[in-house]
């Protein structure tokens, strides 16, 4: 009767480590977290949360200079990534990984793309559209020239109209989230770069 026992209870112990192993990555640090849980988590075993919308700018809150914006994964319910970073958002998530995400990249100055068009349509013979852009010598050129005897102008606003020529920061203009802006097209596959830096 006891050895029967004792093997019940070591069968019971040998699955309940099966399982846990079988869901279960195990990870040490952060940064080995983000990458050993994003290569090992498969689709449906993590969500994301959505980026925020900043209602001035209507671009994602969070954006960085390079363009990207790192997204906060979770793990999905039963499925535990051990040695993550512990989220305050619920008292059962944790952060396994952060996600990066294309976005629009505006800077403090917030330059509005029809501003940046109407300025180069009127006002582009003086060089006004770019001193608003933030280049002030071109702009000069163009004020003492009349906008290049107004085939410069011609050229800035088309080049201005296209959004071949932005603001000078290398930040992006900011309009309507659905407006006619350019969304630069990023074919990078998430699992082959993971950023160091922990979800801000």
């Amino acid at each position: 009767m006891a050895s029967a026992k004792s093997t019940f209870l070591l069968c019971l112990l040998l699955f309940l480590l099966l399982v846990s192993t079988a869901t279960a990555t195990y990870c040490t640090s952060l940064p080995e977290t983000q990458e050993v849980c994003s290569r090992s988590l498969l689709p449906g075993q993590y969500y994301c949360s959505p980026p925020s919308i900043d209602t001035d700018t209507q671009s994602v809150s969070g954006c960085r200079p390079n363009g990207t914006v790192l997204l906060p994964c979770y793990a999905a319910p039963n499925v535990t990534c051990t040695g993550a970073n512990v989220s305050s958002v619920n008292d059962f998530d944790e952060v396994v990984f952060c996600k990066e995400e294309t976005c629009r990249y505006v800077n403090g100055r917030r330059y509005n793309y029809f501003v940046a068009v109407g300025l180069s349509l009127f006002l582009g013979m003086f060089g006004i559209d770019r001193f608003y852009l933030g280049y002030p010598a071109i702009g000069l050129l163009k004020l003492c020239t009349v906008g290049f005897f107004f085939i410069g102008q011609l050229v800035d606003f088309l080049l201005i109209a296209v959004q071949a020529v932005g603001p000078a920061d290398q930040s992006e203009y900011y309009g309507a989230f659905y407006g006619p802006l350019l969304m630069q097209a990023n074919t990078t596959d998430p699992y082959l770069e993971i950023s160091d830096s922990p979800c801000v």
